[in-house]
């Protein structure tokens, strides 16, 4: 098995135009928008703050671990390293003339502490730097993701369409040019997954039965230490490595236990998966909407799987899988309908429902108000898990003794587990949610779909971009 790009002169030359493709289009987004001068968007007024309290004051034990925010340590501790390296004057303000944040600059409030008492955002120059880190994750993890790609058989052009896509990955573009969660999660997830493929090989038996789950076990207990949306990858791995080698499997079984029980400390310091204050907006709870609305969310990444299996028809031993998909997307979407009424003010102290993003702005138009946006979510959900559904049928026929396999199979399987997870959640639920489940998506559209639908695929994907750019970076 090659799992580097030092394989030929040809990949090599798709591996550098590829590195330098995902810098150029970082950037082009950095200086073409007005990013550079707008205050924080999206959840940096939150996140930021841990950050740059460790940055001006110190590192405590309470700055450092006690904090709140709904993210980990493994979140905020680089990012306060590294900005503490970038920055000038610790000591910044955000004085009179800082520029506006959220939605399209319309939010001066963005820089007061959201937390009476609690610590301020990042300043302007503070925040530009810590913005330059998430830029460097979202470079950067275009190297595992590509070694990955070589790994699973991908060589010359087509290495440079897998970083295309993941450019062009919901929403990735425009929250790697912040201080968001999403970027450098993916970035740790995809160099665990590199070790995952290192450590099983191709063929029988495991080539590294010690160091490869060893290493998994760590990098997956950092993984959790960033934000609980790992947890389902300890399950994928277990999943498809129990495909690959049945019983013989224990060790990577053993190892995503390990990685697990690894963030129970924190879980317990903080009385729950996220800090004190947030816990009414992220806990523990059965709840099916949760369900639905992350089915809707699924058509624009898979709903190209649903296509590809209706031209393919009945073909393979799960076949059926889709059908399954669709049941279940319809029953949820007629017992557990969304409400899509969206808090005023959010107040930490009560427990509140919110679901946003794509999907839900899709349903509003296209359904209108009232019960018409309740039934296109809910077709959406049909069409979502239907995809979901031929994912998996698509990935399960792929021998999981491959790299290819194992990897399609572990990429199936995460975001099967990570839906299912959030029947047992309560609080807010975002369409951003699925990224972090998304890492090797662009392996898999470029491995299981015809070029003609994967060409399909990227157009929706650039009319995806293209909004989210115009409605938060301008």
């Amino acid at each position: 098995m090659r799992t580097d790009l030092n394989t030929a002169a040809a990949d090599r030359k798709w591996g550098m135009l590829s590195l330098l493709f995902i810098v150029v289009f970082a950037f082009t987004i950095r200086w073409g928008t007005n990013i550079t001068a707008r205050g924080p968007i999206f959840d940096e007024r939150w996140i930021t703050r841990p950050i740059a309290d460790l940055i001006r004051n110190g590192w405590s034990v309470e700055r450092a671990i006690d904090f709140q925010e709904t993210k980990g340590p493994a979140l905020i501790w680089p990012y306060a390293v590294g900005g503490a390296m970038l920055i000038d004057d610790p000591n910044e303000i955000a004085g009179a003339d800082a520029p506006a944040g959220g939605k399209r600059g319309r939010a001066p409030e963005a820089w007061d502490p959201p937390i009476i008492d609690g610590p301020v955002p990042a300043p302007p120059q503070m925040l530009s730097a810590l913005r330059l880190i998430s830029i460097l994750c979202f470079a950067l993890a275009v190297i595992p993701l590509l070694i990955l790609a070589s790994a699973c058989g991908i060589r010359g052009p087509p290495l440079l369409l897998v970083t295309v896509l993941f450019a062009l990955l919901p929403q990735l573009g425009v929250l790697g040019q912040l201080v968001m969660g999403e970027i450098s999660f993916i970035l740790i997830a995809l160099v665990m997954l590199v070790v995952v493929v290192w450590g099983c090989g191709v063929g029988n038996g495991t080539r590294h039965p010690v160091a490869g789950p060893v290493l998994y076990a760590i990098l997956l207990a950092i993984l959790l230490h960033s934000r609980v949306h790992a947890a389902p990858f300890a399950v994928a791995v277990a999943l498809a490595t129990f495909q690959r080698e049945s019983w013989r499997s224990w060790p990577w079984w053993v190892a995503s236990l390990a990685g697990g029980l690894l963030r129970l400390p924190l879980w317990i310091r903080w009385g729950g998966p996220v800090s004190s204050d947030f816990q009414q907006l992220h806990g523990v709870g059965l709840r099916l909407e949760s369900l639905t609305y992350l089915a809707a969310a699924m058509v624009l990444p898979l709903g190209i799987f649903l296509l590809a299996w209706c031209l393919k028809r009945k073909s393979g031993r799960w076949w059926w899988l889709p059908l399954v998909g669709m049941v279940v997307g319809a029953a949820l979407g007629v017992a557990a309908p969304i409400d899509f009424t969206v808090p005023e003010v959010m107040d930490l102290q009560l427990l509140q429902d919110r679901y946003q993003g794509t999907a839900a702005t899709a349903a509003s138009v296209l359904g209108g108000e009232g019960v018409g946006r309740v039934i296109v979510l809910g077709l959406m959900a049909v069409v979502g898990l239907g995809g979901l559904g031929a994912l998996l049928a698509a990935s399960l026929e792929r021998p999981a003794r491959t790299v290819a396999g194992l990897v399609l199979q572990i990429q199936s399987f995460v975001i099967t587990c990570g839906w299912l997870m959030y029947a047992i959640t309560r609080g807010f639920v975002f369409d951003r949610y699925l990224l972090t489940w998304l890492v090797v998506m662009p392996i898999a559209w470029v491995l299981l779909l015809p070029r003609v639908l994967v060409a399909i695929q990227i157009v929706p994907l650039l009319g995806a971009l293209a909004w989210f750019i115009y409605t938060w970076l301008y």
